[in-house]
């Protein structure tokens, strides 16, 4: 049987409705994806480091962490680092292409910024010199880490005053690392408080990255006392940093009777309970 022209038309008349009715839909979805929170700024996997030991603990990387190698002083010495100093932080073993600088001596606010600052750029420099290749990162640099200012407990002005001193700090390195490595230790045990100071450092490190990654240090520890962290709290760390940073390194740990000793293993420890389960989410979240 033949259908006329018209007949054809009036059929597609009738269909418009639903296509739009769907065309609406489909918009809607991609504009919800693109606004809905994910796992990482970046849209890539969240990344797990760590950068810890303890008297028998396990093998982290069974568990998905890659080693983060650190270079401290006691590898680059008081100062900007010599060539041959360079080459030795280079030969650390390493399980991917990062290594963490970690200087804590260099004032990076008040008079002594500048020097500071030009003293970073030479030692990034020299690493980047050494091996092209080798992704760098600083501890706790950028941004400047603080609770109190971080947060507005200070007040407005020193708020501002701390983000325009990260604004300086960052102009002047950012373009030398290849991520960003905030550290969001425990000085308190208030969950919601240190929610709220993360929050702001991780915040103010999206601010200054330049489009780079944000991996945030944490340490199952009190900073203080050394205590390990409740389950909950230290859960509350882990799940703040999914939902807002790229990933994290788990740095420890010191035992209580020295500072160059781990602690001792403990499987049952609340802390580590709270991780498996973290892990367990995370993982199921990535197969999604």
């Amino acid at each position: 049987m033949q259908i006329s022209a018209a007949q054809k038309f009036a059929d597609w008349r009738r269909w418009i409705p639903s296509i739009m009715f769907f065309k609406t839909v489909f918009c809607m979805l991609c504009l919800l994806a693109g606004v809905a929170p994910a796992t990482s700024q970046t849209r890539a996997p969240f990344k797990l480091f760590e950068a810890i030991r303890f008297l028998g603990g396990p093998d982290f990387q069974a568990f998905g962490f890659e080693h983060l190698t650190i270079a401290d002083p006691h590898v680059l010495g008081p100062d900007i680092p010599d060539a041959g100093q360079v080459r030795q932080a280079l030969t650390l073993p390493r399980s991917n292409e990062y290594l963490n600088i970690d200087i804590e001596s260099w004032p990076l606010e008040g008079p002594d910024q500048a020097s500071s600052l030009a003293k970073y750029q030479k030692t990034l420099g020299a690493f980047k010199k050494a091996d092209p290749n080798v992704k760098i990162g600083l501890y706790s640099v950028l941004p400047i880490r603080d609770h109190w200012r971080a947060i507005g407990h200070n007040g407005p002005a020193a708020l501002d005053d701390w983000k325009q001193q990260n604004t300086v700090v960052a102009s002047a390195l950012v373009p030398y690392v290849d991520a960003l490595f905030p550290s969001l230790y425990t000085f308190y045990g208030d969950k919601d408080a240190w929610v709220a100071y993360a929050k702001a450092n991780i915040g103010e490190a999206r601010r200054i990255a330049q489009g780079k990654p944000v991996y945030c240090f944490l340490w199952p520890q009190f900073h203080k006392t050394l205590a390990f962290l409740p389950g909950d709290l230290w859960y509350a760390q882990l799940d703040t940093c999914r939902r807002l940073a790229d990933g994290i390194v788990i740095w420890g740990t010191i035992g209580g009777d020295s500072p160059f000793r781990p602690a001792q293993w403990d499987d049952k420890a609340d802390w580590w309970q709270a991780t498996l389960k973290f892990l367990e989410e995370l993982g199921t979240a990535q197969k999604t």
